[in-house]
C-alpha cells in the first residue's frame, strides 16, 4: 500500500516516461508556480515501505497492472513485488539487518521494525526520522521530518509552505472553490484541523484543501483541488485498484484510497493510520456532496 500522507501520495508523472517517473513516488508533486513542498511525517509511518518511495527509490523500475483515468487525474494499480530500493550515498552505512549485516537496498515489504544501526539498534518511527535529519538526506530532498510521535490530535504549525486551520469556515473562505465535507464520517471522528499551502510568495494558493479528521488516536484525510492543468496528477497503489461511480462520477477505488472528481474539483480520501477501510472509507466518499 503506498503511503498516504499527504498528498505523500500523489506524484506528478508523464505516463509515456514512468519508469524514470516512478522514482518520484511518495512525494507531493511541484507544478507551474505551485511549488509544494515534499513532507514526510515519518512519525506517523507504520512502515519503511512508506519512505522507500521518497527515500530510496533510486533506479528500479514497477510493473504496471492497469490504470483508471478519472477525468482530469489517474490513478495507477502497480506490482511491486520483489522490487529493491537502492539506499543512497548520503544515508550509507545507516540500515543492518537482525543479523549486523549491512543493507545496501530496502526490499518492498520491509518495515521500520526490519531495520537496524551500525549498533544493532533497532529503529523506531522517530529515530528512523531523526537519521534522516542528521545525514542531511531531508534537506537535500526538500523534506520536512516530523519527529515528534503523533498520538492522533497532533495539529501542525503554520510554516512558509502551510497554512493551518481549526475553523472550517475560515479554511473555506480562503479558498477558491468551495470546500466539500462529508456528511458522515465513522463514530468516534471529528475533525481535526486542515491546511492549504502558499505560494512561492507566501500567499495561499487558494487550490488545494486537505481536511484531517481524528479520533483521538487515528487520522484520516480528505483531498481537494481544483481541476485545472496546473493540479492534474497520478497516484499509484499496490492494493487493487476498481471503477465505480461515486455521486454519479466516474472513481478509482482500493481499500485505502478513493479519488473522484465532481463539480470542478479533484477529491481524495485516503485511510491515513486509521481503520477507516473498504466499505467505511467508501461511506464517507459517498456523503461528500
Amino acid at each position: 500500500m503506498k503511503n498516504e500522507y499527504d498528498y505523500l501520495n500523489d506524484v506528478k508523472m508523464d505516463f509515456e516516461v514512468y519508469e524514470n517517473e516512478m522514482k518520484k513516488e511518495n512525494t507531493e508533486m511541484k507544478k507551474g508556480k505551485m511549488s509544494v513542498r515534499k513532507i514526510a511525517v515519518i512519525a506517523a509511518c507504520a512502515a519503511a515501505v512508506a519512505i522507500t518511495g521518497t527515500a530510496f527509490a533510486s533506479g528500479y523500475v514497477t510493473k504496471i497492472v492497469k490504470s483508471i483515468n478519472t477525468g482530469h487525474n489517474m490513478m495507477i494499480q502497480t506490482d511491486d513485488t520483489g522490487m529493491e530500493w537502492e539506499i543512497p550515498e548520503k544515508l550509507s552505512g545507516k540500515f543492518y539487518d537482525k543479523d549486523g549485516n549491512e543493507l545496501n537496498s530496502i526490499t518492498y515489504g520491509m518495515t521500520y521494525g526490519d531495520l537496524y544501526d551500525k549498533d544493532g539498534k533497532q529503529y523506531d518511527e522517530a529515530s528512523l526520522a531523526q537519521m534522516f535529519i542528521d545525514s542531511g538526506y531531508a534537506d537535500s530532498m526538500d523534506i520536512r521530518v516530523d519527529v515528534s510521535k503523533d498520538n492522533g490530535t497532533k495539529i501542525p504549525y503554520d510554516d512558509e509552505r502551510i497554512k493551518v486551520y481549526t475553523s472550517l469556515d475560515e479554511f473555506g473562505a480562503d479558498l477558491s472553490f468551495d470546500l466539500k465535507v462529508p456528511e458522515y464520517v465513522p463514530d468516534g471522528y471529528s475533525f481535526l484541523y486542515g491546511n492549504g499551502f502558499r505560494d512561492d510568495d507566501g500567499a495561499m494558493s487558494g487550490n488545494y484543501a486537505t481536511l484531517t479528521y481524528s479520533n483521538g488516536k487515528e487520522t484520516f484525510s480528505i483531498h481537494e483541488r481544483v481541476i485545472n492543468d496546473e493540479t492534474a496528477y497520478e497516484t499509484s497503489t499496490n492494493e487493487n485498484v476498481t471503477e465505480m461511480l461515486i455521486n454519479g462520477c466516474t472513481a478509482a477505488v482500493s481499500d485505502h484510497e478513493i479519488m473522484w472528481e465532481q463539480n470542478g474539483v479533484s477529491i481524495t480520501v485516503i485511510s491515513g493510520s486509521s481503520n477507516v477501510t473498504g466499505d467505511e472509507l467508501l461511506k464517507v466518499a459517498e456523503s461528500i456532496k
